[in-house]
């Protein structure tokens, strides 16, 4: 019997309708099965988009896709109960045309990514919460929703940080996430007039802010940082938070939330705006939230279901890869269907198109920056020193002024941190930059 599809491409977020429309594109008969009651409903970001990898399937997308704003500047600090330490980077090359980063609002970039997919030639439909793989024996045969199969040679899953078609199957054995290896986003959207967002930011027209903080002034043990982003006309803000540090602790997400939009330098940039919009999802949280495999026989796993979010400290990226892995997933699969073999061996390829295009290699790199990024200093300890430090080199008292070596002396001693458990963060954090 003929299967149903060539492709049976599951989650229609950034990953899984890039690989729906390459694989139309390569004319393949191609599912892209969502289950929101469309593309994006269920979606948020962190808001930036780099979108070259768009670039081989869309050309000139950023003209048509409603992205927000182009990103000329982005901002990194730590903050304080009442202070904030930061550093800012601009960019000449970010103010030309093609632009290389965009804020995003995900139900609109999804819904538009899902009717490209359409166009291309793909099946896409809604509302489909797929309810698991059709496995035959450890082989992935297409999908199974409400009692009825469709099968395909070739399933790629692209569900999203909490997978729910991969746990408790070979592809993901463990029957839940690793608290560990996941994190918590929480975003809201504030509606604020264009020009007061680019008097605010200092911005001109259609450009675009980003800002990360470090935030050193949640309740011990918790560890997370906060995020703002320019959209056209409104305000994306929010916390991504370490899901393990939250477990056993009273501390509730929606109230550190609150602390976060009240701190004064938050606070500023969201005076006179006003709320459209909240919501939450799990973040996978690097190499340590990879699946046990990235491809099987008939399957391939891609985007936040592979656990393809990249964050260093400096910078938070997870659609590129999202993007990138589903092309290569699509490449894989259009192969395959070539060659009429969905076979493991096959489909490994997919593996060696990660190597090839950087995506593994970059996880691997930075694979011990996992451990370092949660190390409960900087969320307690070094905010409070850096502002300690530049309190000290920067007020004017009327005493003499101090040496830097002076001023770090005395902040350390302010922040509680020995010089010891300073120069070994530091050496442990150089060498995984």
């Amino acid at each position: 019997m003929a299967d149903d599809f060539d492709v049976i491409v599951v989650g229609a977020g950034m990953a899984g309708s890039s690989a729906a429309i390459r694989l139309a594109q390569g004319g393949a008969n191609v599912l892209l099965a969502e289950r929101g009651a469309e593309a994006g409903a269920k979606n948020l970001s962190g808001g930036v988009l780099w979108g070259h990898d768009l670039d081989r399937i869309l050309p000139s997308w950023w003209t048509e896709m409603p992205v927000e704003r182009h990103v000329i500047r982005k901002r990194f600090g730590f903050l304080t109960a009442d202070s904030s330490v930061a550093t800012e980077f601009e960019d000449p090359s970010w103010r030309k045309s093609p632009y290389v980063a965009h804020t995003v609002l995900r139900a609109r970039t999804d819904a538009w990514m899902a009717k490209k997919a359409e166009e291309a030639g793909a099946t896409v439909v809604t509302s489909v919460p797929v309810d698991r793989l059709n496995w035959e024996g450890r082989r992935v045969h297409g999908i199974v929703q409400g009692g009825e199969t469709m099968t395909a040679p070739v399933t790629i899953l692209c569900d999203g940080a909490n997978s729910r078609l991969s746990l408790g199957t070979p592809i993901r054995p463990n029957e839940r996430l690793d608290w560990n290896a996941t994190e918590l986003g929480i975003k809201e959207v504030y509606h604020l007039d264009p020009a007061r967002i680019e008097e605010r930011f200092n911005l001109g027209e259609g450009e675009g802010h980003a800002e990360e903080w470090v935030v050193g002034f949640f309740p011990e043990g918790i560890m997370g940082g906060g995020f703002l982003y320019t959209n056209r006309d409104t305000l994306s803000v929010g916390l991504i938070l370490n899901l393990g540090s939250l477990y056993g602790r009273k501390a509730k997400s929606h109230d550190l939330m609150e602390q976060f939009k009240l701190h004064p330098t938050i606070a500023a940039r969201l005076r006179g705006a006003e709320l459209v919009e909240y919501g939450a999802k799990l973040i996978s949280s690097g190499w340590a939230s990879r699946p046990a495999a990235f491809f099987g026989d008939g399957w391939m796993i891609a985007g936040d279901a592979a656990g393809f979010v990249f964050s260093n400290g400096l910078v938070i990226q997870g659609m590129n890869y999202a993007v990138r892995s589903g092309l290569e997933a699509a490449e894989t699969a259009l192969a395959a269907r070539s060659a009429h073999d969905p076979s493991a061996a096959r489909l490994a390829e997919y593996e060696q198109r990660l190597e090839r295009t950087s995506i593994l290699p970059d996880f691997r790199e930075f694979e011990g920056l996992d451990r370092i990024k949660w190390n409960p200093r900087f969320y307690s300890a070094y905010p409070q020193l850096a502002a300690a430090l530049f309190h000290e080199l920067m007020t004017e008292t009327g005493a003499p002024k101090a040496t830097a070596r002076q001023a770090l002396k005395a902040a350390r001693r302010a922040a509680h941190v020995s010089r010891s458990t300073l120069a070994r963060d530091a050496v442990d954090l150089f060498f995984h930059l």
